[in-house]
């Protein structure tokens, strides 16, 4: 199958950059034709004034994109567009276009960019789905991008015009990660019969797991507000005798370092961006997770790093958290933003090394089940095949 796979790259390497790149890989790996239309927002570094002026213009509708992906079309004679992330670069013109020339097009769902101009549901630490049916003024009363009038209303106006404008008709499928991810779309109008479910996937080839051991509990991820932090590091406040590795970068970053020094925290550690064998290894000797996340994660990848090495994750219990980390089976829940709650699953789960071992042999086979590239790419093929012979029509 002939598939034009389309993403448009942030400016600092993100989560769908990855899930973009390794769905390129799988899908070539299993002998599809694949042409790969990117852009990547470093390309705004080296704007002319006039690139700069038109830029706004552009996000809203890309005609640079339209003529490109008409040539691609004409050349390359896709069977199926699949596209992931789109904004600012490429913008939903892909979609118009695709569309007049009959191209089927699949849209993977990582961010809820299409229902909240900044794409998270997430505001002034708090959830916030104000914008989830059309009210996209809200996004710029409250300056939901990057805390900009400006951006805010940019996203708002191209996301509000390219809804008028019926785009959600233009797209055939729409593929969620989870069924939470799903029930959203769902309520903001797109027809069931368009939506299916492709969770994330791992390759685990290669990582052997170690059941029930380690000294240290991790915490993997960006150091951002909506991941909890906050309320991770006050949990460990109550745990002077557990020992927490905090392994990533993001602009908490530095207070928390501030907030464990000035407190005299001795059992808490910042270790910054790790990646490769050093980052394998330090989840691997981890007793086990905790992902305190306060907002609607999609479906990180960093769960299913855990699954591979046989650890457990204690998750709040907000979003897609319940439908990937099961209760009792693979981990524990707790109540999102309640460190005593938090503490208190902990602690209860560390002191119950046989559970550790028996959630952590859970989650493996889970893992081995459910998110494989080879089950993966199954799911995805099938849809394909949906598609373009017209079965959801």
């Amino acid at each position: 199958m002939r598939i034009l796979l389309t993403h448009n790259f942030y400016k600092f390497f993100a989560g769908e950059d990855s899930i973009a790149l390794r769905e390129k890989d799988l899908l070539e790996s299993r002998g599809e034709h694949i042409y790969f239309y990117t852009k990547d927002n470093k390309e705004t570094d080296n704007y002319t004034l006039k690139e700069k002026i038109i830029f706004f213009k552009q996000t809203v509708y890309s005609q640079k994109t339209r003529d490109e992906v008409k040539d691609i079309v004409r050349d390359f004679k896709p069977h199926i567009a699949y596209t992931h992330n789109i904004f600012p670069l490429i913008s939903p013109s892909i979609f118009h276009t695709l569309y007049k020339e009959s191209i089927p097009c699949v849209q993977n769902v990582q961010d809820y960019r299409w229902l909240c101009p900044n794409g998270v549901f997430y505001i002034n630490d708090r959830i916030c789905e104000r914008c989830k049916n059309g009210a996209f003024w809200n996004a710029i009363r409250y300056r939901c991008f990057r805390n900009s009038f400006l951006l805010s209303g940019l996203y708002a106006t191209t996301i509000s015009i390219n809804r008028l404008a019926g785009i959600f008709k233009k797209i055939d499928a729409f593929l969620c990660t989870t069924e939470f991810n799903k029930q959203k779309l769902m309520e903001a109008g797109i027809e069931e019969k368009r939506i299916f479910i492709k969770p994330n996937y791992l390759d685990i080839t290669h990582v052997e797991p170690l059941y029930g051991s380690g000294d240290y509990i991790i915490f993997l991820g960006r150091l951002s507000p909506e991941k909890g932090l906050w309320t991770l590091v006050n949990a460990f406040e109550k745990l002077k005798d557990y020992k927490l590795r905090i392994v990533g970068t993001g602009p908490l970053e530095e207070p928390l370092k501030e907030y464990i020094k000035e407190k005299g925290i001795k059992n808490i550690s910042i270790e910054g961006f790790k990646q490769g064998k050093e980052k394998d290894s330090l989840l691997k000797n981890a007793l086990f997770m905790v992902f305190p996340s306060e907002w609607y994660e999609h479906f990180p990848i960093v769960l299913l790093e855990a699954f591979a090495f046989g650890k457990p994750v204690i998750a709040s219990n907000i979003g897609n958290m319940p439908l990937i980390v099961e209760d009792g089976k693979s981990g524990l829940h707790f109540k999102a933003g309640d460190a005593f709650d938090l503490a208190d699953k902990i602690r209860t789960l560390s002191q119950n090394p046989t559970d550790i071992i028996n959630m952590g042999i859970y989650a493996r086979k889970k893992l081995e089940l459910e998110y494989t590239p080879e089950v993966n790419y199954k799911i995805l093929r099938s849809i394909f095949d949906k598609i373009t012979s017209g079965k959801t029509a």
